[in-house]
């Protein structure tokens, strides 16, 4: 059977590292690679592959293989450092002090271009990088840098270097407890014109900064946010948008990317303000959601549909969102400003086939009201739907009365999930028995306990 690329290579690796270590003559362990010295004659990208798989300080290591080998690690291309790999079990505070001297003299003996570069202190809430960030970035940004993913404690928050934005050649960004301001931002002319994806998590903003950001990615497809914390006004606006989710605390949020194909909106509420009201949030949801035309997947959680305006948009402005085929909502199905709003949804989504429900009753002293049950029967909005999840079901009026519209109104329906929060034994029993439109219908009753 012949021998594959990774495993002569595997094999010639271990041959070199048992001559080392015995001082034995490779013809007496291997004759088959004797007449080659494979691992000193590797191309060079494949020698640079190779270190770009290893642990950072084992890639170093491999100066003592050969003396083509020597000066490898000083041009890898893909660097990874990870606080953990500097653990030694003793004292932390000196493990710390290792890991970034050894971050900083590889930087600084680094020769050539460096076109990833990952940092990960993430397991290690006492490692400060502290000016060693600006430092780093300064040596990257001269670099011809691709990737950056910065993976710091959140204990570690800091503000994105200047010389971040001298990145120019960046496609790919992950940042982690960090704080944007427009002061070192590029105009737009001078922006991150190769840039595809943004992500960032526990991330901090001050005015209009994320939109500026934005504005100088022309051709930004994909913004993740986890974690967001503003108190400024952020207008985002991107024709270029796929994929969009953010999910955190903020009070004021425009946005316009209408040829997304997948949103994912959640909002929270900030920790000192719990038990306000959150109608200080001002987000367009209405508009935004009506100049959408090509969206496959929306997500909407937290409270962020309390935005929602008393006589949806989008019944203005009628449209089908003829490629949307799966809702996620978290809702309170008894408010008649987020009942409509999902109705207007189901209503202009031909083509559903998956839905799920997280329902919450923000407000007990909210009257009964019979909104599902005053809905067109002869109007069937589930056509297409296949499979619904309703999570943390009670049993409430409202939702007893928008079970019943789904089941009658689902006719290709194969698997509804229930996960509910303590019901009666009888009420179950009672769901069980409703009428379904669907003769292949399958109502699975879920402990509470299960994931979301």
């Amino acid at each position: 059977m012949p021998i594959s690329e990774t495993e002569l290579v595997r094999l010639a690796l271990t041959v070199k590292v048992y001559q080392m270590d015995h001082g034995s003559s490779p013809t007496k362990i291997c004759k088959s690679v004797v007449d080659e010295d494979i691992i000193s004659n590797l191309p060079e990208a494949l020698r640079d592959k190779i270190l770009c798989c290893l642990p950072i300080k084992e890639a170093v290591g491999t100066c003592l293989l050969s003396r083509t080998w020597r000066y490898t690690w000083g041009s890898m291309t893909e660097l990874m450092f990870r606080r953990a790999d500097f653990a030694s079990g003793n004292d932390s505070a000196d493990d710390d002090r290792r890991f970034l001297k050894f971050t900083d003299m590889f930087l600084f003996l680094h020769n050539g271009p460096i076109l990833k570069f990952c940092l990960n202190t993430v397991a290690n809430e006492m490692v400060s990088t502290g000016g060693h960030l600006y430092r780093w970035m300064l040596m990257l940004s001269r670099n011809k840098i691709k990737e950056i993913q910065l993976q710091t404690s959140i204990r570690d928050s800091y503000k994105v270097p200047s010389s971040f934005f001298s990145c120019d050649e960046l496609e790919y960004v992950y940042l982690r407890a960090c704080v944007f301001t427009s002061l070192h931002l590029p105009p737009p002319s001078k922006g991150f014109k190769q840039l595809h994806t943004l992500r960032l998590e526990y991330v901090t903003v001050e005015g209009n900064s994320l939109g500026d950001l934005v504005a100088s990615c022309p051709n930004l497809e994909k913004l993740n946010i986890r974690g967001l914390c503003s108190q400024s006004n952020i207008n985002i606006r991107s024709t270029k948008f796929k994929v969009l989710k953010i999910e955190g605390w903020f009070t004021h949020l425009n946005l316009h990317a209408p040829y997304l194909t997948s949103v994912w909106i959640g909002l929270e509420l900030n920790s000192d303000t719990v038990g306000a009201s959150t109608t200080r949030c001002n987000f367009n949801l209405s508009p935004f959601i009506a100049s959408l035309s090509d969206v496959e997947t929306i997500r909407f959680h937290g409270h962020i549909l309390e935005c929602v305006e008393r006589e949806f948009l989008i019944l203005k402005q009628p449209k089908l969102f003829n490629r949307l085929t799966e809702i996620s909502l978290e809702i309170n199905l008894g408010d008649l400003k987020e009942a409509n709003f999902a109705l207007c949804l189901f209503q202009h989504a031909p083509n559903l086939r998956f839905f799920k429900l997280k329902l919450i009753s923000r407000n007990s002293m909210v009257p009964r009201v019979h909104f599902w049950e005053s809905i067109d029967r002869d109007v069937c909005l589930f056509q297409n739907v296949e499979v619904v999840g309703l999570f943390d079901f009670t049993g409430s009026f409202a939702e007893l009365g928008f079970l019943k519209f789904l089941l009658e109104g689902a006719p290709v329906l194969r698997k509804l999930g229930i996960i509910d929060k303590g019901l009666d034994r009888n009420v179950l029993k009672n769901l069980l028995k409703l009428r379904r439109a669907s003769k292949d219908a399958e109502i699975l009753i879920l402990e509470a306990c299960f994931p979301h």
